[in-house]
């Protein structure tokens, strides 16, 4: 469906269609309501705030939903410097892509290369801890990073921290994540289609409808949003 198809359904189901009693709601508004039920489409199917209680991969109908939207990337270090922990490597998450935007990591692997032999090289998973948890592990040698570990620190802004054993160095990140969906837009000069799997565009307007009719306090809007409800 797209975006003048999804503006037609919007439209019939306000009653615009045959001239009702809803208020006239202009492109750009619709495109609003349409880009704000996109956004929490994403959410409840990612995080399991929904009606089957199911998030990301949970159930097949879970990995239609969001299939259109999973990104693989390899991303090499960066010079950033500042702060390293020890054995550290610091690496930018794709959040200035123009197209595939970085949302959430969905599976981490690094290559680490042994230093002291160019011959050993290993692709391994990464594992997300916190800093609270790294103070903890780091002098432990049963848990702190060895060779087939990397642990994986938050950093601000785009950059997260990769941490491996002694006489390691990682030098490949691959990331594979949800990226944030296309913002739609009707207007004619730059045109933009929902980019989410088919099956999902009635969903998405179904619940633009009743965001707008929660927006005018409609008293069709507690009945619309059981019937949307049901279409889980």
């Amino acid at each position: 469906m797209n975006i003048d198809a999804m503006h037609s359904e919007f439209k019939l189901l306000m009653d615009k269609a045959d001239g009702g009693s809803s208020p006239s709601f202009l492109d750009p508004e619709i495109d609003r309501f349409l880009n704000a039920a996109i956004e929490k489409f994403v959410s409840k199917r990612a995080f399991g705030n929904n009606a089957r209680r199911t998030g990301f991969e949970e159930d097949q109908k879970r990995r239609d939903d969001l299939r259109n939207l999973i990104v693989a990337d390899t991303i090499n270090p960066n010079t950033f410097t500042s702060a390293n922990k020890p054995n550290g490597k610091f690496f930018s998450l794709p959040i200035a892509n123009v197209t595939n935007v970085y949302r959430h990591a969905i599976n981490e692997e690094a290559t680490i290369n042994n230093t002291e032999d160019s011959t050993d090289t290993k692709r391994v998973g990464v594992t997300p801890i916190s800093h609270d948890r790294y103070n903890k592990i780091i002098d432990d040698p049963f848990n702190k990073p060895d060779n087939n570990t990397v642990y994986r620190l938050d950093h601000g802004g785009d950059k997260i921290e990769l941490i491996c054993g002694e006489n390691r160095v990682v030098t490949k990140y691959y990331l594979r994540y949800l990226k944030n969906p296309t913002v739609v837009s009707s207007v004619s000069s730059a045109k933009k289609n929902c980019d989410l799997a088919l099956h999902t565009h009635r969903e998405v307007v179904r619940m633009a409808v009743v965001e707008a009719l929660e927006n005018i306090e409609d008293p069709r809007y507690q009945s619309s949003k059981i019937e949307l409800n049901e279409l889980e």
